[in-house]
């Protein structure tokens, strides 16, 4: 697994999933999600850009234009690549939409990170919460398996904590912290959000397609995420390494987030995850209870709020698998544009990262299963998931 470290040169744009048209009366608000999608559309831009510089093509060679079918389109694409070496491999490689391939290139999590540590810092589990407002006492929600805390009509069971008022905790955890957690510890003092990031509002106005020329009367404010000193994201992603040694250095700016404002994207070393959260230990753990939780570290689709059982039987290795408790928290909608097609991509209703879901299973959880968990395909999209005992 590739790791790379993103270092914003000015704010960034993630916007909401509300419908947005350029107007004094529009406000583009902060989505609150860093999706992975955004930094993995990112960074294949990149790649896709430097292609075309290096072969002498217009990126909008490879995108359907106002009027074009899409059999039209996708029907020239197909003469284009035939005709040129090697460019039917590429564009598969990617992913490009009229070809119907899937991309090689996967962001499997996003997170923050100090530029001196360059550790990642994980999205707070559901089941971690603090007493109240007044109070950071951290605490831990567990599922209590008696038939009086059954959720009627299900095989789930509610979760406590030993305090009756409680907070979600918005904050991200550390690397060490982590660890711990997945061991079934209460993580140490998170480091608070409002600690990483400020919000900005600033006014833009709408831009005409192509030519870039303002358009009169389309005025518009937009939120703006602006990391503090020192902070940046790291990026954990897999693909087609000579893609990645032809078309990506490892000291590139790429552009980012809405109206595509720049930052550094610098390789690091490759981790090992597996061996960094000593899960072969943890595995034999979990095997002994006969049980685990599953936390995602990034955002989730199921088509619903919960994991494929039987997908998830089959990645691990388990049989009988049972969801006793589950912690999902809000769902968040993500969508996104797709240049080749040039149209937006549906809203899909996502499991945003921190959820928490607590499992029973008979076997055993396989010696080879490496981290993070995955499961793509099929409408699933669970890049980046860990286990835990409980």
């Amino acid at each position: 697994m590739k790791r790379f470290f993103i270092e914003p040169l000015d704010v960034l744009m993630f916007r909401s999933e509300r419908s947005f048209t350029a107007g004094e009366s529009h406000v583009a608000k902060f989505s609150g999600v860093i999706s992975p999608l955004t930094f993995e559309g990112a960074i294949k831009s990149k790649i896709f850009s430097e292609f075309c510089r290096k072969r002498n093509y217009s990126p909008f060679c490879f995108q359907r234009e106002k009027g074009e079918s899409e059999e039209e389109f996708k029907e020239r694409i197909r003469k284009i690549s035939e005709e040129n070496d090697g460019l039917r491999e590429f564009l598969e490689a990617i992913g490009h939409s009229a070809l119907g391939s899937n991309s090689s290139i996967q962001v499997l999590g996003v997170f923050f990170s100090k530029k001196g540590d360059k550790r990642e810092c994980f999205p707070m589990p559901n089941d971690i919460v603090k007493k109240d407002s007044q109070d950071k006492e951290i605490l831990k929600l567990t599922p209590i398996l008696k038939e009086e805390f059954k959720i009627s009509g299900t095989e789930k069971y509610v979760c406590f904590s030993a305090c009756s008022k409680i907070e979600n905790v918005k904050a991200v955890m550390s690397f060490d912290a982590m660890e711990n957690y997945l061991w079934g510890e209460v993580p140490d003092e998170p480091q608070y959000l409002e600690n990483l990031y400020v919000m900005e509002s600033r006014v833009g106005i709408r831009l005409e397609g192509r030519t870039k020329t303002t358009v009169e009367g389309h005025l518009y404010t937009a939120e703006f995420l602006r990391l503090k000193k020192d902070w940046g994201f790291i990026v954990w992603i897999e693909g087609n390494q000579e893609l990645f040694d032809r078309y990506l250095s490892k000291n590139e700016i790429i552009r980012l987030g809405g109206e595509g404002r720049g930052a550094i994207c610098v390789e690091m070393g490759e981790m090992d995850l597996t061996d960094k959260l000593r899960f072969s230990e943890l595995v034999e753990e979990i095997n002994k209870k006969k049980k685990f939780k599953l936390y995602l570290a990034s955002p989730s689709y199921f088509n619903g709020y919960e994991p494929p059982r039987d997908r998830l039987e089959g990645e691990l290795g388990v049989r009988e698998l049972k969801l006793r408790a589950a912690l999902p928290g809000k769902p968040i909608y993500i969508g996104g544009y797709d240049f080749a097609m040039n149209i937006p991509k549906p809203l899909r209703r996502w499991v945003n990262a921190g959820a928490v879901y607590y499992y029973e299973f008979e076997g055993e959880i396989k010696n080879e299963l490496k981290l993070p968990i995955r499961v793509i395909g099929e409408g699933i999209d669970m890049r980046c998931a860990l286990i835990g005992r409980w």
